[in-house]
């Protein structure tokens, strides 16, 4: 996949998927896999900031989002930034940015896409817009997974809630953190549970504070684990930290880097009255984590 960034100008044909693309969730998947037009060249058109939620942290970073969309199947990829488009009429957009500098002859959406200044345009400004250039539209119906409407909202919420398997449905695949294994404290040696400290991305979304079964992907192995993520209330910690226990499994992994996928979660981060009394909770949670993760 080649990725540019706006302003471009494309030569061939191209089919343009348009969205945020936060997360690369199922819906999204639809709308990117709808640009895979024969004789077209399947087409990304993103931002690499987040129109304004510069606090909202992201489902996927930069480098996973590249690769989610590399894997639907796009030939192209173009970030722009936001203050390039953001003053643009509905009109100017189509006919400036897609038609003129894309090349575009397929425009692929969701069904609630909105663009132009203040997202003053919808969908059937869009399908309005693409008859008089000639172009052809695509725009995918909503998507639900157990009665919820797929968006990253709705994920955001759910991991938010703890409720990282119903987040996995509608994304599609499993959630992740990801980062360089890095020297912690070295408390869980102390109870006979060494853990790997990961350096996870600070602009990635983390769930909710607490204990959760994963699966734990280094240097093209995966392993069953256990991962706590918080502020660990019965040591203390400054930031939130992700530490993950591999199951009968021990070695140095100091520098690798780790992906981390939240399978389910086992129960919230609480602090107990000693290191004994979190020894056993601990304990506890592996026994639950090995019956997820059968």
């Amino acid at each position: 996949m080649e990725i540019f960034s706006y302003p471009c100008i494309l030569k061939n044909p191209t089919a343009v998927a348009l969205g945020r693309f936060d997360g690369v969730h199922s819906a999204h998947k639809r709308v990117i896999e709808n640009s895979k037009q024969e004789n077209l060249v399947s087409t990304v058109f993103t931002f690499l900031d987040n129109p304004g939620k510069t606090d909202t942290k992201l489902l996927t970073t930069e480098k996973e989002k590249q690769a989610l969309i590399e894997d639907c199947g796009a030939n192209i990829l173009i970030n722009a930034s936001f203050a390039d488009v953001r003053d643009m009429s509905a009109e100017e957009f189509v006919r400036d940015v897609l038609c003129q500098k894309l090349n575009a002859k397929v425009i692929s959406c969701g069904y609630n896409y909105r663009f132009a200044k203040g997202a003053s345009a919808d969908v059937n400004t869009l399908r309005s817009l693409c008859q008089k250039y000639n172009v052809t539209l695509i725009c995918s119906d909503e998507m639900t997974a157990e009665g919820i409407s797929v968006s990253s909202t709705a994920i955001r919420k759910l991991l938010s809630q703890g409720n990282a398997s119903l987040a996995n449905k509608l994304l599609g695949r499993t959630y992740s953190l990801e980062g360089k294994i890095i020297h912690g404290n070295a408390l869980g040696r102390t109870i006979s549970t060494p853990t790997l400290n990961i350096d996870a991305d600070k602009n990635k979304l983390l769930p909710l504070f607490g204990v959760y079964a994963t699966k734990a992907h280094i240097d093209g192995k995966v392993f069953d684990s256990v991962t706590n993520i918080g502020i660990k209330p019965t040591v203390g910690s400054e930031a939130p930290t992700v530490e993950t226990y591999l199951l009968d499994f021990c070695g140095d992994f100091y520098g690798n880097y780790c992906t981390v996928e939240l399978v389910d979660f086992i129960r919230k981060e609480e602090k107990f009255t000693d290191l004994s009394t979190l020894k056993e909770a601990i304990a506890k949670d592996i026994e639950k984590a090995k019956l997820i993760l059968t």
